[in-house]
This record gives structure tokens, sequence and C-alpha cells, in this order.
């Protein structure tokens, strides 16, 4: 889209958000999630989308150093997520999501 001084403007990325069942290394909870980019093209994106999660401080640690987990999402479609980030004493772990 063109604006009147001629700069692209982009819009802004689809996030959808939800609460989904997590489980991994023992756990099995309830967290809340927010995925960035398209839902419809999950199952045939070439890369994987990107997202984040909520949880207690320790649980996002701990599912930090598992390095995977499986994810339900609030619409039934279950995805393997891959972390990718954490910092020490927070409550949000950051992930990549394929179906």
């Amino acid at each position: 889209m063109f604006s009147r001084s001629g700069i692209i403007r982009k819009a802004p990325p689809i996030v959808t958000a939800g609460a989904g069942d997590l489980k991994f290394a023992g756990h099995e909870l309830q967290v809340a999630y927010e995925i960035t980019g398209q839902m419809r093209t999950l199952a045939s994106a070439h890369v994987p989308l990107r997202g984040l999660l909520r949880t207690e401080p320790d649980v996002a640690e701990a599912l930090f150093r598992a390095g995977e987990a499986a994810l339900v999402l609030d619409d039934g479609r279950g995805c393997r997520i891959r972390l990718l980030g954490y910092t020490s004493g927070s409550d949000t772990a950051y992930f990549e999501i394929r179906i």
C-alpha cells in the first residue's frame, strides 16, 4: 500500500492468540500462546511460524531446557514446537512451530 508520501506501508503481521495444552518431559499443563503469521498456511509453510508462550517462570525454564514439546492449539490441532529462546526468571519462552 502506498501512502500520500509515497512510502510503502506493510500491514502488521497477523497474531493468533489462545490457550493450549503443552506436554513435555513429565509436564502437562495449559499455557497461553501467541503465534505470528498465517495459521491457515501452517501445514504447508516452507518455514515454521514463530511464537511465544507464557507460563510459570520455572516451567518456562524447564521447557527451554527440554528443547522440544507438543502443543495442542485451542482449535484442536496438535503441533510440535522447538524452543528458540528464554530469559532466566521470565514467564515467556519463544518457539517455532510446525504441524
